[in-house]
């Protein structure tokens, strides 16, 4: 039978697709494969699914992490954060395995009680937001001790960046994993992963990276393999 993973949001249209891709590739030579389900189109399987994807997409609202005067700077969609927020709670509660990008490692953080930066300074900005639709590209530092730079091989990779909110204060249970040169959060995890399930966040968008990047593809398949387990 085949794994299921849920994606938080994944509609057939913009960038989305890559998402099902990136999952679907991962799991190729997985006896049975991996099928993905676009848990915004169909809500209730979550009940069903063997892993969750928090895909990226437009702002949390500012008012869930204390600052609701930022709203005016911020792309919101209150019915997306509370389908998502609800499909967290649910793969949490099954002690689901986790992959959170960009936007999904953002929602993460505040449903843990962490804060956001509502929208980064210009000079921050211009490394990590955008530009006529074009990915940012800078490096990263990761932890030499963490899940991700075993998964990566590597404390140092360039990876890509298309946001203008970012990690401010990281929720209790967390530990930083990944850093720009300008300190900007790049990457957490469990702080004390004994007895937990696979929980990666990414600031970066990995499904968009060069597929033989080991900050793109081999995040795909270490969150499939955690599926299976």
């Amino acid at each position: 039978m085949a794994l299921r993973v849920g994606i938080s949001y994944g509609p057939p249209r913009g960038s989305f697709p890559n998402y099902h891709r990136a999952v679907i590739e991962a799991g190729a030579q997985i006896p049975g494969g991996v099928e993905t389900v676009d848990l915004a189109a169909e809500p209730d399987a979550v009940g069903a699914i063997d892993a969750l994807l928090l895909s990226g997409g437009p702002d949390v609202e500012p008012a869930r992490y204390g600052k609701p005067e930022y709203a005016p700077l911020c792309s919101l969609d209150p019915q997306r954060d509370e389908a998502e927020f609800r499909a967290l709670a649910a793969a949490e509660s099954r002690k689901l395995p986790i992959l959170a990008i960009c936007r999904g490692a953002q929602l993460l953080n505040v449903a843990h009680g962490g804060t956001l930066i509502p929208d980064l300074p210009d000079i921050a900005a211009m490394h990590h937001t955008a530009q006529g639709g074009v990915d940012r590209r800078h490096p990263v530092v990761i932890d030499d001790e963490s899940e991700l730079a075993r998964i990566a091989g590597s404390s140092r990779g360039e990876v890509n960046s298309s946001h203008h909110q970012a990690i401010d204060r990281l929720a209790e249970g967390f530990v930083v994993t990944a850093r720009a040169d300008d300190e900007t959060i790049e990457g957490f995890e469990w702080a004390q992963p004994e007895g937990k399930p696979f929980l990666l966040a990414v600031q970066w968008h990995p499904e968009r990276l060069d597929f033989s990047r080991s900050l793109g593809a081999d995040l795909f398949s270490r969150f499939v393999s955690a599926a299976r387990a």
